[in-house]
């Protein structure tokens, strides 16, 4: 039985890559979506194929089917990532509907469309109308599922990969229903959460720089993880260091400014991380002209275009960020520093869409 899912998963999982890759009129689409409803014969119980995500496993017709085939596990990462939790396939589905199904998992940011038999459980994040404070609530909930994780970060164990995907997935929803950024991302309220709240930050601005250029789908989910990861390394950083509430002096800056080598260090060891993760945490502090840290041997290196954006929004939320050595400053200050640091700092290109974005959502007025 487990070798026939198997095989449905990897006939739909190819699917779902040839439509990415091509269309969904592609002949390719077609063929694959007929031979996993020819397996799905075999696969009915009660006249019914569900299909359930729990944690990094699936259910199948109430039996658990562990992510140990690379199309099982990335059937999984693509479910959480349109925010599905459940599928249903009633017997009679046609591989033409099946198609549809594919298509639409394919393409499109969330399920939609009707299906006479096929039925999906959808994720989702509501927000009040008034106030922002179910936004609060959600992103309050985010913080301390990202804290958990953080705090559970070592050497020798693995990032719990589940629990950030729902949190990319929830910031992603929360922007489609609120366009204002910054009513989504969260004030810090303690110096001891600056960490987990600043990442959470960066990822929502950096998923909101992403969408303002056009990026979609599963690289919008790969900025946003990149964006709650880019610190990681600050939790192989002495806690003396990390958590200090004054300034630090020049050994304690040194030991702080190794945090992107520790970070892209121990990613590189995890299976399954975007690899644009691992390159922002290694690069969001070397700055545009290459002038930042940590120094490499070529000197002038250029930031990859994700550092860029992630870059940004690091500064960004920094500065709107009471500190204990500095007060917030307001939004149209930090404009001004950006549109100064352009150029040097930061890609202009972005730093300009950056700002005509927030403007465009009617943050603040120049």
């Amino acid at each position: 039985m487990s070798e026939k899912i198997v095989e449905f998963i990897s006939d739909v999982m190819t699917a779902i890559s040839n439509c990415s890759l091509y269309t969904r009129e592609h002949p390719a689409v077609m063929h694959l979506s007929e031979m996993a409803v020819a397996v799905l014969d075999s696969l009915f119980f009660e006249d019914k194929f569900s299909v359930a995500l729990f944690g990094d496993s699936l259910v199948i017709n109430e039996q658990r089917l562990p992510a140990r085939n690379m199309h099982v596990s990335s059937f999984i990462k693509k479910l959480r990532r349109k925010g599905i939790d459940k599928v249903v396939i009633s017997r009679g589905v046609t591989a033409a509907e099946l198609k549809d199904f594919i298509a639409e998992i394919a393409l499109s940011d969330r399920i939609t469309g009707t299906y006479a038999h096929i039925s999906s459980g959808i994720i989702e994040v509501k927000l009040g109308g008034g106030g922002g404070g179910d936004i609060g609530a959600v992103m309050n909930e985010n913080i301390e599922k990202v804290k958990e994780v953080y705090q559970g970060v070592s050497r020798f164990k693995r990032l719990d990969m589940v629990g950030l995907e729902d949190v990319v997935v929830s910031f992603i929803t929360t922007l489609k229903q609120e366009a204002n950024v910054l009513k989504v991302v969260s004030p810090i309220k303690a110096h001891s959460e600056y960490t987990y709240a600043h990442n959470n930050n960066v990822a929502v601005l950096s998923i909101f720089q992403a969408e303002t250029l056009g990026v979609k789908h599963d690289l919008l989910h790969d900025i946003g993880m990149a964006g709650l990861l880019h610190d990681i390394g600050k939790m192989f950083v002495p806690a003396t260091v990390l958590e200090k509430e004054a300034k630090l002096n020049d050994d304690e800056w040194v030991e702080m400014k190794k945090h992107p080598v520790y970070g892209a260090m121990y990613l590189a060891t995890l299976p399954d991380i975007p690899k644009y993760a691992l390159v922002a945490a290694y690069e969001h502090h070397m700055k545009f002209n290459g002038l930042g840290y940590p120094a490499t041997r070529r000197k002038g290196r250029t930031q990859h275009i994700i550092s860029q954006i992630i870059s940004i929004s690091d500064f960004f939320d920094a500065l709107r960020t009471d500190r204990p050595y500095r007060k917030a400053l307001d939004v149209p200050v930090i404009v001004g520093l950006l549109n100064d640091s352009a150029g040097k700092d930061f890609n202009p290109l972005l730093v300009e869409n950056f700002i005509r974005a927030l403007k465009k959502v009617s943050i603040f007025s120049s």
